[in-house]
């Protein structure tokens, strides 16, 4: 009886024992290779997902201390960002095509977002798919940056060229920090330049196109802040411009369309135009000359009205046919003066303006509800990720 009572106290400690064990074995967090005691993730390729779900538990503390690191740095990053404004406008172009004679095979490859009357050369009108070539343009960009728009630094409008060149030249109190504080990049800046300190804004006649650096800075400015995009099915293109201010932004769109639709139409009407203004001026010519037999003629006929002679009729027969001549040359330029200004209007493309400019009212970026989602699932890819190599690093030390 006193041995059975001696042996109890063995028994609960050798129970305190094995709990102890059990729940250090349990507390132990799993690896991928698993050593000794260790529950193992990944056995014969497949995952234990309780041993996973384990692993993360266990590590739970660091994890969300990564994932709120991350959610600080996009907190930061959501309020420190500038805001932008977005503008857009919606523009339908319109296709002459002449008659085809695809009949049903047209219609269903329309409805498949292909145009075989553009690809077979039916279509007269300008592809939609040249309009971002055409704003991406230097033609385009350069007459842009000098028009006028209105800036919020500036009371009366300026171009963005003047708003760049203002930017550039140095105040007062710039100069000075550049000569105190940053004299240390200051000299490297004048080390480092290979042209010196002096503003480039004299254009050079080299016999080819030659930029100077401030319109570099301003065609810099704008050329990655236009967004054109063409819906190839229904050849709608929208246009859009995301800046720091909501009227300029509007603007932007605005002015975008206005030169858009100038440069398609002097691409469009070039040779009819042309052909207009060569019939103008021989028109011109050809009036003066047919005003000079009119009167020639009638003088000639009023003053030798009662006179009968051969050397008369001669003379009068001879400003006739002058006179006709003219008339009948006259005349035809004046038809073909109508016909090349209807040619002209037909081959004049019309914009459709579905959608127009309008100033924005809320801000477009930063997006912070976004940006904070995505900083919390980055954090915990982070966290889950450092979880993997500390367990992965941890089983490469066991065999090593």
């Amino acid at each position: 009886m006193n041995q059975e009572k001696n042996n109890i106290p063995e028994q609960k400690n050798t129970y305190r024992k094995a709990s102890e064990k059990s729940h250090e074995e349990s507390c132990t967090p799993p690896s991928l290779g698993g050593g000794r005691g260790e529950a193992s993730i990944i056995q014969d390729d497949e995952i234990d997902l309780f041993a996973l779900v384990k692993a993360i538990w266990a590590e739970r503390k660091n994890i969300i201390y990564i994932v709120v690191v991350c959610l600080f740095i996009g907190l930061v990053y959501a309020f420190v960002s500038p805001a932008k404004y977005k503008a857009s406008a919606t523009l339908l172009p319109s296709a002459e095509k002449k008659a085809s004679n695809l009949g049903g095979l047209g219609a269903l490859a329309g409805m498949a977002g292909i145009n075989i009357g553009s690809m077979m050369g039916e279509s007269s009108g300008i592809p939609a798919d040249i309009y971002p070539q055409v704003v991406k343009s230097y033609p385009f960009l350069n007459e842009f940056i000098h028009q006028k728009f209105n800036f919020e630094k500036y009371p009366q409008p300026i171009s963005i060229y003047d708003y760049v060149l203002a930017d550039t030249i140095a105040s007062i109190g710039s100069t000075i920090k550049k000569y105190t504080i940053r004299l240390p990049w200051t000299l490297k800046d004048a080390i480092s330049a290979s042209d010196g300190v002096a503003i480039d804004t004299i254009r050079k006649d080299y016999g080819v196109l030659y930029i100077t650096k401030v319109e570099t800075r301003a065609l810099a400015s704008v050329e990655k802040i236009f967004k054109i995009e063409v819906d190839k099915k229904t050849d709608l293109i929208n246009i859009s411009v995301e800046v720091k201010e909501p009227v300029l932004a509007a603007q932007y769109v605005q002015k975008v369309v206005v030169l858009l639709q100038q440069y398609i139409i002097e691409y469009k009407t070039q040779q009819a135009r042309e052909n207009l203004d060569f019939v103008q001026q021989r028109f011109d010519e050809k009036k003066k000359e047919y005003e000079d037999a009119q009167t020639a003629f009638f003088d000639y006929k009023d003053n030798h009205r009662n006179i009968v002679s051969e050397r008369v009729n001669l003379e009068f027969q001879s400003l006739n046919d002058t006179y006709d001549i003219a008339s009948t040359v006259y005349k035809g330029l004046a038809q073909q003066l109508e016909q090349a200004k209807i040619a002209v209007k037909e081959e004049t493309p019309v914009f459709t303006v579905l959608e127009p400019a309008k100033v924005p009212n809320e801000k477009s970026t930063p997006k912070k509800l976004i940006i904070l989602l995505v900083s919390i699932f980055l954090g915990g890819f982070i966290g889950i990720g450092w979880l993997f190599g500390k367990i992965i690093w941890n089983n490469v030390k066991e065999k090593f």
